[in-house]
Parts: structure tokens; C-alpha cells; sequence
């Protein structure tokens, strides 16, 4: 399928089902520190596609949406706790959902993407309308995007939140349900310069 607003990044194949990919534990310590990525955020439209390393793929979606305690809470808070919001990966290659429980990218979608801005990978952030109000779910998807800024920040990366996309490619691409909605995409990659 051909999604002209789509960019990817080619991952290499784990030992989880044939097509899924197992992402290496992220880092969760050190890093630069959070006024000097406030200081570097912005938004770049400039991104290169060149494939980023799984172990970078995983260390963005942990910082995203990630489950950071015990409980199963996220890096991200939600309203209520509700946590309605689910993360798929659009590559080159096909997209993925984020099983943050597995650290694992289920794949959804096999063949060619294109994604916007030419990125490595495009994160789609998805509420759950049936469990969470659809304004509460921007807010909610609102940290997420900013948690992927300040990722993308700390590690010499380019990404620009959007609004503008086609839904009904993405719900397709997706194979989203009835109460599943794309919120926002995120295309992630190097800088283009």
C-alpha cells in the first residue's frame, strides 16, 4: 500500500512471531538533563529517513508511553488513569502497535509506507474513545507528544507534532476499531541537514 504522507525506517526481524519485533530493553537513567532538552525542543520538518537503531526505536516509545512502575503506569499520565491512548509505529517496512507490557512492535501492517515529512518512523498516537472522553484524550495525547519532543531532544532528533492527517488511511492502515480514533502523528527521525 502507498501512503504518500507515511515515512518509515527499516527495523531488523526478532525471535517473536515471524513478523513482530522484540525491542531491547530501553535506558531509563542518565541522558541529558531535562532544562538543557527544554532549551533544544522544536519542531523540524526537515527529517532525514535514515533508519534509526532499534535500541533508539525502544528508548522512544518507553519515553513516550512507556510503563514506568510497577503498577503499570506510564511515562505518560492519562485522565483518571484511564490510559486510553496506544501507540502504533509506521516504518517503511509496515506498521506496528507498541506492546509496552512485551516491549515488543506486533506487527499490523506488511508492505511499503510512506510517511510524512520523509522520517524514519512515524508514531501514531490512538484513543480509545470507549474509554475516555475524546477531549480528555487530546490532553492526554498532548503529554505523549511532549515526552516525544523532549526524547527527541536529548538525542540529536527531529520530530513535529501533527494534526493534519488522512484518518481513514490510518484507521485502515491500522486495522483500527470502531471506538479506536488517530489523535495526532509524530514522524521521528534525524535531522535533514
Amino acid at each position: 500500500m502507498k501512503f504518500s504522507w507515511i515515512p518509515v525506517a527499516l527495523l531488523a526481524a526478532a525471535s517473536v512471531a515471524a513478523a513482530d519485533i522484540a525491542l531491547p530493553a530501553p535506558t531509563t537513567s542518565g541522558g541529558m538533563p531535562l532544562m538543557e532538552a527544554l532549551a533544544k525542543r522544536r519542531s523540524e520538518r526537515a527529517i532525514s529517513s535514515a533508519p534509526l537503531k532499534t535500541a533508539e526505536i525502544s528508548n522512544l516509545l518507553w519515553a513516550a508511553n512507556g510503563i514506568n512502575r510497577q503498577d503499570g503506569r506510564r511515562t505518560a499520565p492519562t485522565a483518571m488513569n484511564r490510559q486510553e491512548l496506544s501507540l502504533y509505529v509506521v516504518m517503511p517496512n509496515g506498521a506496528y502497535f507498541y506492546d509496552a507490557k512485551k516491549n515488543v512492535l506486533k506487527e499490523v501492517y506488511a508492505g511499503r509506507c510512506e510517511v510524512a515529512n520523509n522520517a524514519a518512523l512515524m508514531v501514531v498516537i490512538v484513543a480509545d474513545l470507549g474509554r475516555q472522553k475524546r477531549e480528555f484524550a487530546a490532553v492526554d495525547s498532548g503529554f505523549i507528544g511532549q515526552n516525544i519532543y523532549l526524547y527527541c531532544a536529548a538525542n540529536n532528533l527531529a520530530t513535529v507534532f501533527k494534526a493534519s492527517f488522512n484518518v481513514s488511511v490510518l484507521r485502515s492502515l491500522l486495522k483500527l476499531d470502531k471506538n479506536q480514533l488517530p489523535m495526532y502523528v509524530q514522524p521521528v527521525g534525524r535531522p535533514a541537514r
